[in-house]
Parts: structure tokens; sequence; C-alpha cells
């Protein structure tokens, strides 16, 4: 499904025009509707939904399930399926709930909708917690603990839906009625329902509604009456023909590189139940880029409304869940002050500021034109590095020369071609190293040198800064920096010449912090970070290169069970985590947390396919 964006749309998606009711009951203004009643909302849930798509009987024996909604709203349907998979499922399964919703509601108005419905305190604390930011794109909230993933989509349901990928075995159509809402109801949302759906996928709606009726059964779906809930005299249950088969999984997954782009994507496979392994080269972890003491977490703004600018905002609000979750000893969320550094850069500032892509404290104005990103922060790599690899099986000092397709398995060959291990899918998440293999040494990647310098100061930054170079609090110091200088080498040194310019950087930054600074006292960092041509990371299945140049294809074979991740430049902390979650899902078949548009920009065949489309000839 296409959709053209609109022209005026702002952005960050509206927030809900609410009303309470003398009774309590939460009311939708726009469109003169309620949310659910104070007393039977839940046991509604409980009948319409649940029951109304076979729940739990349909996940029972299942490793994957997934649930979607239309119609997100206080979340407490989300909260009854919730309930229900965390008493029902099976040891390890995973469950994906994916809803829409075009007016978020705060978490202060979400959590008083809420209250009066104890059986699920638990639970509506636990989410209100983490209460999803109202912005535009898609956020993922992982609870671990009982193999829970929830997945908001905010924004006009056609778009959001156009940009989804299945298959969805039930869904919830929870929208206001469609007298009222009818976008949300009508034959091209209900035929891409049909589009997203599994073979077998159940559906049940509160509506019965003669469009809602006829666009469900044009669209594919056997529809039948059921009786009502409460005062609603009947509902609609739906289901398509089919069976559904669950994608296979692979017995192990072989992960190369111990950064934080490896680490992520094991930690994204093993939350599935995979057997994810990890192969490093050097004697331990984090021994590239991903090493330096610290380093920022904050968004890449682009005023553009495009695929690439969403994929980097909804990076950052990944990230910043993240950390704050898996990794809370090793993130320090205490903002990040950026200042334009040139006169283009305050206009941006300002055009972003008269219209945000999120609510404050997430992005407010800062002295000077700058913004300054409230929930960013600086991030201790190596802790949380270490904090995602507990219970993984990790090889040290394996130099991987090559990687072999044979029989099935990727066989992992070292300099002698011995196999040092083998697996049907392997993840090539090695920074620099992933020029080193045959399979990925075409794509466009660039090295940059870069050099980071901290110690102690008498006058600590109170958050990060950002103007070009940036620095930030540290123990009790600061770290600065970074250099920047191109190198064909994967292997960087510290200079004093570099020291100086941090210094100088440093100076212009936070001067009273370079004052309290002891120079005899800095230590420094090098080390090399791998970038591509069009500055975004690459990230997907690896292209066969050599099949495409043979048959000049705009769309070619891929490499069997061969994925990378790598190009993350100098935002690898920010993007890594929402990055392998993709990875992740695409590897076993889960609903993809970014857009098809947006997975479109970062999937590595694109230099592929624009050599194709400029009729040059592909050179692998």
């Amino acid at each position: 499904m296409d959709i053209e964006p609109d022209p005026v749309r702002r952005r960050m998606p509206p927030a809900a025009a609410i009303a309470w009711g003398e009774d309590g009951a939460l009311r939708a203004r726009a469109y003169d509707d309620v949310y659910g009643s104070r007393d039977g909302a839940l046991a509604e849930s409980q009948a319409v939904f649940l029951a109304g798509c076979g729940l739990p009987e349909r996940w029972r024996g299942r490793q994957r399930f997934a649930v979607a909604e239309l119609g997100f709203g206080t979340g407490l349907n989300a909260l009854a399926l919730w309930a229900l998979w965390r008493r029902t499922r099976d040891p390890g399964a995973v469950l994906h709930f994916v809803s829409v919703e075009g007016f978020p509601l705060s978490r202060e108005d979400a959590g008083r909708a809420l209250a009066p419905f104890t059986e699920v305190a638990d639970l509506a604390g636990r989410l209100l917690a983490r209460w999803p930011v109202r912005a535009f794109g898609p956020q993922r909230l992982w609870f671990e603990e009982d193999g829970f993933a929830l997945t908001l989509l905010q924004g006009p349901v056609e778009e959001a839906l156009g940009g989804l990928s299945g298959p969805i075995d039930s869904w919830f159509l929870d929208g206001f009625a469609p007298a009222r809402n009818p976008a949300m109801w009508s034959a091209p949302v209900l035929q891409r329902v049909a589009d997203l759906s599994a073979p077998g996928a159940t559906l049940a709606t509160y509506s019965v509604a003669g469009p809602v009726r006829r666009g469900l059964q044009e669209a594919g779906f056997t529809v039948h009456r059921a009786p009502g809930f409460g005062a609603k005299r009947e509902r609609l249950v739906a289901g398509l023909p089919g069976c559904a088969v669950e994608t296979p999984r692979p017995d192990s997954v072989l992960v190369l590189g111990g950064g934080i782009a490896g680490t992520c994507v094991v930690h994204a496979l093993q939350r599935r139940g995979l057997v994810a392994r990890l192969v490093c080269a050097g004697a331990g972890l984090a021994d590239g880029a991903s090493g330096n003491p610290a380093g920022l977490v904050m968004p890449r703004l682009n005023r553009d409304p495009g695929p690439a600018a969403g994929f980097f905002r909804a990076a950052f609000l990944a990230a910043v869940d993240f950390y704050r979750t898996c990794t809370p000893g090793a993130f320090e969320p205490c903002g990040v002050m950026q200042r334009p550094d040139s006169a283009r850069a305050e206009v941006a500032f300002a055009d972003l500021l008269a219209d945000p892509p999120w609510p404050e404290p997430v992005m407010t104005g800062a002295e000077g034109g700058g913004l300054l990103h409230g929930t960013g922060g600086m991030l201790r790599p190596k802790a949380a590095i270490e904090a995602l690899v507990r219970g993984v099986e990790i090889r040290f000092e394996a130099r991987v020369e090559a990687l072999r397709w044979q029989d099935g398995v990727w066989c992992l060959l070292d300099a002698d071609g011995t196999v040092l291990d083998q697996a049907p899918v392997v993840v090539i998440a090695a920074g620099a190293g992933i020029a080193q293999f045959a399979q990925t040494a075409w794509l466009p990647v660039a090295l940059s040198a870069g050099q980071v310098d901290f110690g102690p100061s008498a006058v600590a930054p109170p958050h990060a800064v950002t103007q070009g170079a940036y620095c930030g609090p540290l123990d009790d110091g600061v770290i600065f920096g970074a250099s920047f200088q191109s190198t064909l080498s994967p292997v960087a040194a510290t200079t004093a010449e570099a020291t100086l310019a941090n210094l100088e950087r440093l100076q212009g930054l936070c001067p009273a912090t370079r004052a309290g600074l002891d120079p005899a006292a800095l230590r420094a960092r090098a080390s090399v970070r791998a970038t591509t041509a069009d500055r975004l990371p690459l990230m997907g299945a690896a292209p066969d290169a050599a099949a495409w140049a043979s048959l000049q294809l705009a769309d070619g074979p891929r490499h069997p069970g061969l994925y990378v991740l790598g190009g993350l430049g100098a935002r690898g902390l920010t993007t890594a985590p929402l990055l392998a979650e993709t990875l992740a899902a695409a590897l076993v078949g889960d609903p993809s947390p970014l857009s098809l548009a947006m997975q479109g920009v970062l999937d590595p065949a694109r230099f592929l396919v624009r050599a194709v489309k400029r009729g040059e000839r592909i050179q692998a």
C-alpha cells in the first residue's frame, strides 16, 4: 500500500483530545466515543478479542505468535493479552503484539484510565514505566522475562500498515466506531489486514457494521456474528483459510564481532530462544570502536520526513529504552546539549524547535539556539557489552580469514583453511573487518581513525555537549574528542597531535572543564570506525554481488544464511540496538520493528540497485 505523506502533517503525531466523564470514563472528543467503560472494559477485552480470536488455544505449541491491533488507546487490550500469555505460554515462546494508534495518550491519562483495573495493575505499572514517547514511527518494548514484545506504531493507520511486515496470526479491530472513524475501517485498510495475515489467521471486533462485514469478506475473511458483550447484541469473529506454518529456526547462529553491534545481535537472538555464539578476533570484547570508556547516545536529527530520518529517530528512542532496561548500570542519562555548528544548523534547529519530532523532555530548546536531548546521555560500552553477553558462548582470538558455504552451513576458516566453527547462519558484525570477506568486500565501506582523550577535571560538565566535537562527564572528570582521519588501516594509534587538537575543541565546548583539567593526567584511546558511502548503516541479508553482476538485475539473489550489520560510523551506540532487533526479526520471521521503507534504505543491496538503475556495471 503506497501512502503519500500529508504535506501539512506535523513532525509529531497529534495528542489525543480527551474529556473525562462524570462517571470517570475517558472519552475521545474528536470521535465523541468512549475508550471503554470503567467497569466492564477488561472483561469485554477478554470476551470480544481474546476469546474471539481463539486464544489461548491458538498459540499452544507455538514458539512464536503475533497479534496486531488497530486502536491502542489506553493499552488495556495489550494488558489483557499479556496477562493471558504470561499464564498460558509454552516455555521459551515469544508473543509479538503490534498496535497502531493515531492519537497517543499521555502516560498520565493512560494511568488514570487504567487505575480501576486492579487485576492487571502489576502489568500496567510496568507498561506505564516505559510508556512510549509521542512520536511517529515504531517503538518496540521488550518484556523479556515474559517473552512479550509490544510494538506501537503511531500515525495514520494506512501508513502504519503500509510499512508493516507480517505474518500476523490474530487481529483485534478496536478503533472508534466506524461511523465516527471511517478511515480505520476502510476497504483498503481491511485488505491490508488480510495481506499481512498468516494462513488461518483469526480476527475479532466489537463492530457488526455492514461496511466492516463486507470489507472483511471482500478481503477474503469468513465472517460470523457472535453474541455481543454487555449491552452490545452482537460482535464479529472472522478467519482466513489455511494453517499457519512457523518460519524454520536455525539450530545455531555465529556472530562475528565483539563490539556493540555483534553483542546486540546476540542479545536479540537469545531473547528469541536461539543459540547464538560470539566469535571475536581479539583476546577480549570491545577491542575496536566500542572500546572507548564512554560514548554518546543521542539522535541524528534531520528535517527530512523520509525513511532514513525516521530510522534515526526511532533508533534513538529504541537505544534509550534498551540501555535503561537491559544495561542500566552502563547508561547515564545525563542529557546531551547539541549546539549548532553553522548558520545552516541554526536554521535547522529553529525549524525543529518550531515543529519538534517529540515532546519534552526528550528534546527542548537550549541556550544559543541549541537543542537539549534530555533523555540522551553517556554509555559505557564495555559495561553494556558485558551485560549483554552474560551466558553467551564466546570464542576469542579466532582469526577468521574466509567464509565458505558447504553442505548447508557456513564454515569459518583460518589462514590455513582450517575450519574454526560452522553454523547454518552467520552474521558479520565485525566493524572494519567487513572488508576481509569475499562475500562482503565489495561493499563501499570507508575507514576513519578517531581519538578520544579522558581524565579528571575539577569542573566536570553536568551533561554532554556536542558541536562538531563532543565532551561528556566520565567518573570525576571528562571524556572529549573525537578526531577523525581517513585511513586504510583497521588499526589506529594515539598521537600527541590529536590530543592537542582535542584539547582545543574542549576549550570551545566547555572552557571551565578545560581550565580544571590537568593535561599530564590525560589518557587517550584511538580506534577505527567503518562508514558507508551514503552514511547509512548496513543491515540485512548479504547480496550475492557476483550473481547480480553477471545478471545485472534490479533485485538479485542473496547468500543463504549470511547477514550483515555494519557501517555504523560514529552513531553505533545509538543505532546498534534497533538494527540488531530488526535483523533478528528478519532472521526468524517476526514482525519487523522498522517499516519496509526504512528497511530498504538500510539494505546492503541498495548499492547494487543504484548501480543497475544508473546503467553502471556492477563490480563484485
